[in-house]
Formats: structure tokens, sequence, C-alpha cells
């Protein structure tokens, strides 16, 4: 048997750890009995004790042992403490566990040299050593005859935790020893005091001063009212020089097209082509004339469809002689899967898109330059149709792919794009703590703004919309509308939906936040929506045709800024339908080669808009102008050598 006695002043259980001898048998002895009165009880059993103490043992229960090794009829009186046997209060009674940190007194009967003792020890009797035994130190003894001692310290519960869990055997279920345990541990940790720091913590008050939490001055608190927004925002008065210079040029298909992949973006082109080419020991020397006819073929598998690619080689008619007489099917097929548009040397490794990135500068920069000045523009998602990724949009035609931020005017001309990656490379504001689509937004009106400080008006979906980014950029001078989801209000008392879902159609509530000057406003309609703004209220409220569920007519009222997000909302998904009409179909081994394609048919959309909006009566439709520039690049850019 190994037991384990506890320091009653906080001492490792290790360092006074004993052991009885070995083979020691114990005899049964009486169950301990509780004393009714405490302080009486300790000064009649430390008087006792003082005259029945035997010389060569400690003042406490007397012990009989008999071991094999000495003569049956030796037998010495032994004490010994008993330490906390009571079992754990589980009920949480505060009296009982007091109670159960007192050391109880236990006498064992005297059996004479006759009697045969049971050699498996009784739960409640104390075990018998004789005096041979190692006799712990003075200080691991408890003496009640101590006025500290009567007064147990701040710890004195975890002690009494510990013995009883250590001591108490059967009292515990085994679910509720295992977690015991693992609390026994943690308290044996906390347990690291000297001799004396009981004494010292009883009788020194505490003169550690309480910590005050310090208060964290926050953003201001939001005051929101029921009124209607009074917006500071300068009227739209703009004139677009670039148009009107469109309009005097009267370009062509062509000349259109070729304002964004001009004679720069292919030179970029054909400059690294050649030096990936070099680098992989292949003397490609492509010209620009041949990456022009390059293209063409590619501009013509969008309205073209073959099942592969050599068929646009095998295939006689009028129209496929074209592609015949441009190129051979081996230079072709040459030139495309070298393709390249950045240098492997210079690449940023934070930067997912990096040999797609000098690209990219180039065709943004290109966007911009030509865009038309308009007053109002929107910010969403676009689709790069790939089957290689795991990104996925919902709510798309194609779901599955690449993802495309984009900036365009309501009519889906592209402005600017970037794709998605998770560390974005742009540069943002940490401070206004935006988050992704914040970030976004705030680097699109500064794309905006570098046309001019005009009160350009942004409009985007929940995604991006919170009440921080329109405040951001109010003060950036530029105007917000968007959809913003039940998380974001800033606890605005505005109706729920589920409350005005039981309201009749066409009626909405509206707060109006006094700090930041914006408006939030909840309408129902065909469904329930939420809108934040700056720049627009509730009036003036206007009347709209709307259908019951019998299909029957019904006129609802729909406030001023219901009106203009539903006008302006729908510019990057008129794109998104342009260009999925003819899509560049030619793919190669390279990852890349699918968003080049992207590039090539955004380029043909932005070229299309420009052609509508300088010939407004004799413009071509989509179609028409598609094939005007492949025919162009295939008929002017033969190889006649070849």
């Amino acid at each position: 048997m190994h037991l384990v006695v506890t320091d009653y002043q906080g001492a490792s259980l290790e360092s006074h750890s004993l052991q009885l001898l070995p083979r020691v048998t114990t005899l049964p002895s009486e169950p301990p009995q509780l004393p009714q009165e405490g302080p009486t009880f300790l000064q009649e059993e430390s008087s006792r004790e003082k005259a029945e103490e035997p010389e060569c043992s400690p003042p406490w229960v007397q012990m009989s042992v008999k071991t094999e090794e000495e003569p049956a009829q030796a037998s010495a009186l032994v004490e010994w403490p008993r330490l906390s046997l009571a079992p754990r209060n589980l009920c949480g009674n505060s009296a009982q566990e007091t109670a159960t940190g007192l050391m109880k007194q236990n006498t064992c009967e005297e059996i004479g040299p006759g009697v045969k003792t049971s050699e498996v020890p009784s739960r409640d009797c104390v075990p018998h050593i004789p005096c041979s035994a190692a006799v712990l130190p003075g200080k691991t003894a408890l003496n009640f005859n101590n006025p500290v001692d009567r007064h147990p310290p701040r710890d004195s519960w975890a002690r009494m935790h510990i013995t009883s869990l250590e001591y108490a055997a059967g009292d515990i279920t085994r679910k509720g020893r295992k977690k015991d345990k693992a609390r026994v541990s943690e308290l044996l940790q906390g347990l690291a005091f000297s001799d004396d720091s009981a004494v010292e913590d009883d009788n020194e008050p505490d003169t550690q001063p309480t910590q005050k939490k310090l208060k964290v001055v926050g953003t201001p608190k939001k005051r929101w009212t029921k009124r209607d927004l009074n917006p500071k925002f300068p009227c739209w008065s703009a004139l677009d020089s670039g148009l009107l210079n469109l309009k005097s040029e009267k370009l062509n298909p062509v000349e259109l097209f070729e304002l964004f992949f001009d004679d720069e973006t292919f030179n970029l082109i054909v400059n690294e082509t050649n030096n990936y080419a070099s680098q992989k020991n292949v003397n490609l020397e492509v010209t620009v004339q041949e990456m022009r006819c390059v293209f063409g073929i590619l501009l013509w598998s969008g309205f073209v469809g073959c099942s592969r690619m050599g068929m646009y080689w095998e295939i006689s008619d009028a129209d496929q002689n074209l592609v015949r007489d441009a190129i051979r099917k081996d230079r072709f097929d040459l030139i495309f899967s070298y393709l390249h548009f950045a240098d492997n040397n210079h690449l940023d490794q934070k930067d997912k898109f990096s040999k797609l990135r000098p690209l990219i500068r180039q065709m943004n920069k290109n966007f911009l330059l030509y865009a038309p000045l308009e007053e109002h523009y929107c910010f969403g998602k676009s689709m790069c149709e790939c089957f290689d990724t795991d990104q996925f949009l919902n709510g798309k035609p194609l779901r599955i792919g690449y993802k495309i931020w984009c900036g365009t005017t309501i009519q889906g001309y592209l402005v600017w794009f970037e794709p998605y990656q998770e560390e974005s490379t742009l540069e943002a504001d940490k401070d206004l703590d935006l988050g992704l689509g914040g970030n976004l937004v705030m680097n699109f009106a500064d794309v905006l703004l570098e046309k001019g400080q005009y009160p350009f008006h942004l409009c985007f979906d929940s995604f991006f919309t919170s009440t921080k980014l329109i405040s951001a950029l109010k003060k950036k001078g530029v105007r917000a509308t968007g959809s913003i989801r039940e998380n974001r209000t800033e606890k605005c008392p505005i109706m729920n939906a589920e409350h005005m879902k039981k309201m009749k159609r066409g009626y909405f509530d509206f707060r109006v936040e006094e700090n930041d000057e914006i408006i939030l406003c909840r309408w129902h309609g065909n469904g329930i929506i939420s809108l934040c703004s700056n720049a627009v209220g509730i009036e003036p409220v206007s009347g709209i045709s709307g259908f019951t569920d019998d299909n029957e007519i019904l006129q609802l009222s729909q406030p001023a800024i219901v009106k203009l997000y539903e006008e302006c909302r729908k510019g990057v998904s008129k794109m998104d339908q342009i260009i999925s009409k003819y899509r560049v179909k030619l793919r190669s081994k390279k990852w890349y080669s699918i968003l080049v394609s992207y590039m090539i048919d955004i380029a043909m959309n932005n070229a299309w808009h420009l052609h509508r909006v300088s010939n407004p009566g004799t413009s071509l439709d989509f179609l028409e102008f598609r094939k005007c520039v492949a025919h162009f690049y295939l008929e002017h850019n033969t190889d006649l050598s070849d």
C-alpha cells in the first residue's frame, strides 16, 4: 500500500509521501465518529493526548501492526494521521465542507496476539505501521492546539477537495472521478505556498487595490430619427468631351476595338511571347501582324463553333477559307501555346495573377480612358467560366470559374475590373475597417475620381454595403446607394422584416442617422428589401403597378431610393448578358487562357457600346460588329509569303 499524506500548509505531495513496509497486514477498526462540537472536542483531545503520548510515536491515533519478519508478540503502538476520509460534498453544503476539513481522531481497538487479521484492508480502518517506520517531520502533522490551524486558510476548500478525492473511495462515479482528477491537477499547480504563507496571508490585509477597467473610446453612438434625407451634394452638370470627339471622328468597328488592344498592348504581348519562347529554347519570332491574325481566329470562334480546333482548317467554304488562308495550323498552335504576358523572372509571388498583371493594368487604363462620363455606375461580381477552380458564385449564369470584381456603367460598359484572390493586392485604409467588399468599392471610387472630382453615384448589392462604407464615400464626395443586410444596420430602430411581411404591399419604413446623414429604408414590394444611401431619400414617392396572387393589378407606393436602385443596379448583369452570346471558345493548356479570352470579350463589349453611342441611328448589332473585326484581322493580316 502507498498512502499519500497531504501537507495541510501546502507542501508538495511527492515530498511528504509515505510508503508502508512490505506485506503489512492491518487490523480492523471501528469507523470514525464525527465530533459534535468542534472547539470543545479539540481541547479535550489535546489534553488527553499529552497524558497518553508514548515516547516513540507522534501524538495521534494508536495503531497496532503485525509483520511477518517480526514475532507476533511484538506489537508497537503507533499513531498515524487521519486525513479527511469523509466523502466529498457533492451538494455544495458549506457546513459539511468545513466539517470534512477537520482532522478526525480515530482509535482502533487493541487486538490480542492470537487473533488473525484480514489481508484486505477495510476502507474505514487506519493502517498500522511499526515504530521503526519513517516518521514525517513535525510540520506535516496537524496540530489542532495551534490557534492558526483552527482557522483554515483561504485555500482550505481546495485542499479539502483534493484530500477528499484522494481518500474517499467509492463515493464518486467513474465519470465524475475523471473530471475531478483534471480539476485536482489544476488546483495542485496553484497550491505552491511556503510553510508560513498561510499565516502571513491571514494576518495581513489585502493591500493590492482593485484594478479599474479602462473605458474604450469608440465611435459615437448612432442617433436615428424618422425624417427624410437632406443631401448636400452638388448637382450633376458634367459634359463628356471624350464622347463628343468619338462622334466627330466616326470610327469603324476595328478602330473602336483597337482603342483597347492598341499598338502598345500588342507590342507587350509579342515581346513577352518571344521572350518566353526563347527561355524554352524555341525560336518563335512572332510579329504583330501574326498576333493580330491569332486574335482574329479567337474572335471568329465566338460565332462559328467547331467541335475541335483543327476543324477550322478542314472545312472548305467561303468563310472557312479565311482561317486557312490567314495562317497555317501548326504555326497557330505554336504561337497559341507560347502566348505570354509577363516575364517569369520578375513575378510577384504574393499576386496569384502576376502572369497576367501587365495585361490587366493595360486594359484597365484603356477602359477608363475611353469610358463614358456618366453620373451613375454599378459595382458587382462577374464570373469567368472555368472548371479547374473551386470558386462558386450563386445566382449567375456561370456559377463555377474565376470571380471578377467589376465596375460598370448602368448600360454595361466595363470601367474597371480585378480578379478575385484570397489575399488582395489592392491598397486599403486599415483605419476604416471596411472589409473586402468595402475596400473594393473604395478603390473603384478612387478610379472614377481620376476622371475628375465629380459627384458620381455608385450602386452595389448587399455584399458590399455597410453604414461605414456609405459614410466613407460621403467624405470622398461620392454618392452611394446599396442594399444592406440585417446585421449591418447598426441597431437601427426600423421595422423588422418579419413584421413588415404582415403589412400591405407598398408599405415602407425609414430612419436617418443624424451624425453621418445617411438614410436606411425598408420597403415591402415583391419582397422585403432594405436600402442604405447618402444621396437619395424617400421623396418623391412614385406609384408603380404590381400584381396580386390572383393576377389582379395593384398600385404600389415606391420611394425614390428604391426606384433609383432598381434602375442602376443592373449594369454588371447587362454586361454578362452581352458577352455570354458570343464567347471565345478556343482554349489552350495554359490556366490563364480563359482569362485572356474573357478580356478579349470585354474589349469587344466596350467597343460595341462606344459604337452605339457614337452612331445612335445606324449602329450595328453585336454579331455584325464582331464579324467586322474578325474579318478584317483575317483578311488584312494574311502572311502572303507563306
